[in-house]
C-alpha cells in the first residue's frame, strides 16, 4: 500500500492470515473538560484501524503537555484515553510526553487484519451505495461552542458523538460484500468522497438532503460559524466537485472538517439494504443516532463527486 491514495493507516502482511495496521494521530484540546478530551483523541485515534476492517489491538500515548498543566488535568486525559482503548479491547503500553506549550494528546495504534479482508478508500465499484454512519457538521458547533452561541446540551451531544467508537458498524460491515471504507475527519465528507472517488477512479453521486446532520449545523453555518479547515477542504477539492444545487450552508458542511467522525461505507448494492438495517439496528439507539443512505458510485465523469437536492 503507497501514500497516493492517502489510505487510512499502513498495513504491514505478517503471513498468509494475519497483517499488521499502524497509525498515529494527535491533536489540541478541543474541550475544557480533559476525561472528555483524552476519550475523543483516543476514539479518533482508533478509528483509523477500523476504517481499514481491522481490530486495535495495542497503543502509544502521544501527550505534548505544557509545563504549567495541572496534574490532576493531565492524570484525567490520560484516563479518558485509557478508558476508551479499554472499551476498543486494545491496550496502552506506554507512550512518550513532551513539553509544549499547546498540550496534545492522542496515540499511535497497532491492530490487526486479515490480508485479504484490509478496506481501503481506493476500492469503491461503480453500482456501489454509501452509507455515513455519524451525523457531521462537529466542526461548525465547535467552532459556535468558542463564541458561547451553542448550548452545554448541544456541545455534550456533539462530544458524545466524536468518542462513540467506530467499532460496532466496523464489525457489521465486515460481515457483507464493502468493497471500499475510510473515516471521516480532517478533510470534511466532501474531501473524503474525493479522495475515495479519485483513487478508485469512479465517480461519487450525493445527495445532501439525505445526510445526517447535527442539530442546529445548519442554522450556525448560516450564521458564518465556519472553521477555517472548511475553506481549506474546499480549496483542496477545488472544481472537482459540482455544488451547483447546494445551498451555501450545506456547502459548508460538507467541507466541515470533522474529529472522530463516522465511516463511509462503499457496499455493493445486494448487500445494501442488509447493511443499513443492520447498522440502524446497532447504532440508532446511540448517541450517533441513524446512519444514512448518502449516495451512491457511477462511472467516472466530468466531476469526482456530484451533490444534488
Amino acid at each position: 500500500m503507497g501514500f497516493d491514495t492517502s489510505d487510512d493507516a499502513a498495513v504491514y502482511k505478517i503471513n498468509d492470515e494475519t497483517a499488521l495496521i499502524f497509525t498515529a494521530d494527535f491533536f489540541p484540546a478541543i474541550t475544557d473538560d480533559p476525561y472528555m478530551f483524552g476519550q475523543i483523541a483516543a476514539a479518533n485515534a482508533l478509528s483509523d484501524i477500523y476504517a481499514m476492517g481491522g481490530t486495535p489491538k495495542l497503543a502509544l500515548n502521544l501527550f505534548c503537555i505544557s509545563e504549567k498543566m495541572p496534574e490532576p488535568v493531565i492524570k484525567e486525559i490520560l484516563r479518558g484515553g485509557a478508558d476508551k482503548a479499554f472499551e476498543a479491547g486494545a491496550i496502552i503500553c506506554g507512550g512518550h510526553t513532551i513539553y509544549d506549550s499547546i498540550p496534545k494528546y492522542g496515540l499511535a495504534v497497532t491492530g490487526f487484519v486479515h490480508p485479504d479482508k484490509i478496506l481501503r478508500n481506493s476500492a469503491c465499484k461503480e453500482g456501489d451505495v454509501l452509507i455515513l454512519t455519524k451525523p457531521i457538521g462537529s466542526g461548525i458547533l465547535t467552532t459556535a461552542a468558542k463564541a458561547d452561541m451553542i448550548g452545554a446540551e448541544d456541545l455534550k451531544n456533539v462530544y458524545q458523538v466524536m468518542a462513540f467508537l467506530n467499532a460496532a458498524a466496523c464489525g457489521i460491515m465486515t460481515k457483507y460484500e464493502v468493497h471500499a471504507c475510510t473515516d471521516i475527519t480532517g478533510f470534511g465528507l466532501l474531501g473524503h468522497l474525493y479522495e475515495m472517488g479519485k483513487g478508485s477512479g469512479v465517480s461519487i453521486e450525493l445527495a445532501y438532503q439525505s445526510l445526517p446532520i447535527f442539530d442546529a449545523a445548519v442554522e450556525y453555518a448560516e450564521m458564518g460559524f465556519i472553521p477555517a479547515g472548511a475553506y481549506s477542504n474546499r480549496n483542496f477539492v477545488g472544481d472537482n466537485a459540482a455544488l451547483d444545487e447546494v445551498p451555501r450552508a450545506y456547502q459548508d458542511i460538507l467541507f466541515d472538517p470533522q474529529t472522530s467522525g463516522g465511516l463511509v461505507i462503499s457496499v455493493a448494492q445486494k448487500d445494501a439494504q442488509s447493511l443499513y438495517t443492520e447498522l440502524c439496528a446497532a447504532l440508532e439507539p446511540t448517541v450517533c443516532g441513524k446512519p444514512a443512505i448518502i449516495g451512491t458510485v457511477a462511472a467516472r465523469n466530468d466531476k469526482i463527486v456530484r451533490v444534488k437536492a
